[in-house]
Parts: C-alpha cells; sequence; structure tokens
C-alpha cells in the first residue's frame, strides 16, 4: 500500500464528513484512512461508522488512552502504506497536495520525509484567500539543518499535516513522545530534523482550522506558554542531548531556552510558598544536568522578587551570560 492516513479523534463529529472528503478528493489511487477514536463522546463513531460501510479504505480502531500522541501513534503502528500522513480532524488539505508531496518522495529516495507550508484561518479553504507565494520548488536539506531551525525559531514550525513521512522514520527515530501533552508534535519533528534528511515542498498543503473549541486553543487559554514548553524541553530534547552527539549551537538552544522557560514559570507563579515549590520541581526535572551557581541564585532572587522586571533582567542578561560563559 503506498499511502496510510492516520487520522485521531476527540469529540470531532461536526468534522468527520469534512476530513474524509478533504482525504477522498485528494485523486489517491493506493491508500487508507485510519480513524483513530480517543474517548469520544459525541456523535463521531456513528459518522465514522456511516462512512466505512461504504468506503472499505477506511477503518476505525480505538486508543483509550488519552492524547494525541498516544493516538497518532496507534495509528502509526496499524498502517499499512509505505508513507504515512498524520491529519487533524479539524482541517483541510489543498488539492492535489498529497499527490505532490508523494511525487517528492518517490523522485528523492534520500528523503525521510517531506513537508509544505500552512495556511492559517478562521474559515474554510472555499472561504479563505490562499497566498500567492509557493514555488513548488523542492529544498532539500540534511540533518541538523531543519531540526536546529525549528529549535530556534518556532514561527516557522508547521502542523502534522503539512509532513509527509516514509513509514521506516517511525521505526529509526520512534513515535510521538505520550509523556507530552502539548508540542509533541513539534518535539518530534525537531528531532526528526535533527536526524534525518528532510525535503521542503514550497506549496501550500493544508489549512490549519482556528477554533475556539480545539484543542491547542483550549490549551493556550488554561496555561502560559512557559508552562507548555517545559515538557517537551525537559522529557524530549533534554533527553536527546544527554544520548546524542548535537550541535553546539542545539545545546546553546537548549540551556537558554530551559533557563528561560523556568524563570517565567515562577514569575508567573502566585504566592511565595507556590513558587518554592515550583523552583524544586523545575530543578528535579532537570536534575541529570549540573545547573549553575548563577542561574539557581537569580531563581531564588525571582522567588522573592516575582517582577516582570526581575525576570527580564534574569532572561536577557543573566541567561546570555551564562550560556555565553559555559561555551568559553
Amino acid at each position: 500500500m503506498k499511502l496510510s492516513v492516520v487520522i485521531p479523534v476527540y469529540n470531532a463529529a461536526e468534522f468527520i464528513e469534512k476530513s474524509y472528503r478533504s482525504i477522498a478528493e485528494q485523486n489517491l489511487k493506493d491508500f487508507e484512512i485510519i480513524y483513530v477514536n480517543n474517548n469520544s463522546i459525541d456523535n463521531s463513531i456513528k459518522k465514522i461508522n456511516k462512512i466505512l460501510t461504504n468506503d472499505k479504505r477506511v477503518k476505525l480502531i480505538e486508543q483509550p488512552k488519552q492524547g494525541a500522541a498516544a493516538a497518532r501513534n496507534l495509528g502509526i503502528e496499524e498502517a499499512h502504506g509505505d508513507y504515512i500522513y498524520v491529519f487533524d480532524v479539524d482541517d483541510e488539505i489543498y488539492p492535489n497536495a498529497l499527490n505532490a508531496m508523494i511525487c517528492v518522495l518517490d523522485s528523492h529516495p534520500k528523503a525521510h520525509a517531506v513537508f509544505g507550508k500552512m495556511v492559517k484561518s478562521k474559515h474554510s479553504i472555499a472561504k479563505t484567500i490562499k497566498p500567492e507565494d509557493e514555488t513548488n520548488e523542492v529544498i532539500i536539506k540534511e540533518k541538523p539543518y531543519w531540526g536546529l531551525a525549528w529549535f530556534a525559531d518556532l514561527s516557522i514550525v508547521v502542523g502534522p499535516p503539512a509532513f509527509l513521512y516514509r513509514r521506516s522514520v517511525f521505526k529509526s527515530i520512534g513515535t510521538y513522545n505520550e509523556a507530552i501533552r502539548n508540542n509533541e508534535d513539534t518535539a518530534f519533528d525537531i528531532k526528526l530534523g535533527m536526524t534525518c534528511t528532510v525535503a521542503f515542498l514550497d506549496r501550500y498543503v493544508y489549512l490549519y482550522f482556528k477554533h475556539e473549541s480545539s484543542t491547542i486553543q483550549t490549551s493556550k487559554r488554561q496555561m502560559p506558554r512557559a508552562f507548555m514548553v517545559w515538557p517537551r524541553l525537559v522529557k524530549e530534547h533534554l533527553p536527546f542531548y544527554l544520548t546524542n552527539e548535537v550541535p553546539i549551537c542545539f545545546k546553546h538552544l537548549l540551556f537558554t531556552q530551559i533557563y528561560q522557560s523556568m524563570g517565567r514559570q515562577i514569575e508567573y507563579t502566585k504566592g511565595l510558598s507556590e513558587r518554592k515549590k515550583l523552583k524544586s520541581v523545575l530543578l528535579d526535572d532537570i536534575n541529570s544536568i549540573n545547573v549553575p551557581v548563577l542561574i539557581k541564585f537569580y531563581l531564588n532572587i525571582l522567588v522573592f522578587f516575582s517582577f516582570a522586571p526581575v525576570r527580564k533582567i534574569y532572561s536577557y542578561y543573566i541567561v546570555p551570560a551564562v550560556i555565553k560563559n559555559r561555551s568559553n
């Protein structure tokens, strides 16, 4: 089989039909669609079952372990395609985008994955003007080019539906980290870019549908970004650093982000006793490394004087100075 499309589903009944059409209308010849139900309590299963009775290429499996990473991983495990496409149920794919990405991997056997562009919109593809800056040029970069680029600048990171992977990728570097509840896709793709040859297709692949009920939007309302990125840093990137040879710039990026995230989390936490507890937890999370005395000292200052100006001095002056000193 050429392609497996994995679609996690959690209470997404309103998007099932649209997600199916988005794949079915791609003019694909040899593919399967694997819906992974992740404890939905709405009519998602009913709508999927209606589709699969009429299309044998569609399958439904159950993942009781909650979380996008677990759902994606089970779908990947059950996939039969040479290529794997991980789709978010509420998004849309631009016409013939999947065939274009398949063509890239067919034509460039050294590329382990290919990714394109995304458009963010509060409306559908039909109601959204697509930018005219696509060239369809293919740019191939060997490791760790894309890994370092994405790690350094999250604004250029695209979501899972922008990527098409060879199935062999998941066997060689593993799957999504189920210990991470948010940003597990970013964690995976940074690891992909650090370890694999990745192609970029200068073409818009999918539309990221921004709506208030999406998982990521809900998470953003519930916690500041510093708390969201912390699990990715300490459960994915730090272990990767400790078990692999990495460029010095990866090390600098990692420790800069770890130390700055610690400062922001302490600043955002209310109550002296809570900040003390949090500092202990954060230091315990990174007990596999030696934290500089100066970092610990200023974290203590932040615990007692949790004000934005104090944190800015820590982030903009203390952390860079420590990182520079460690590189000398």
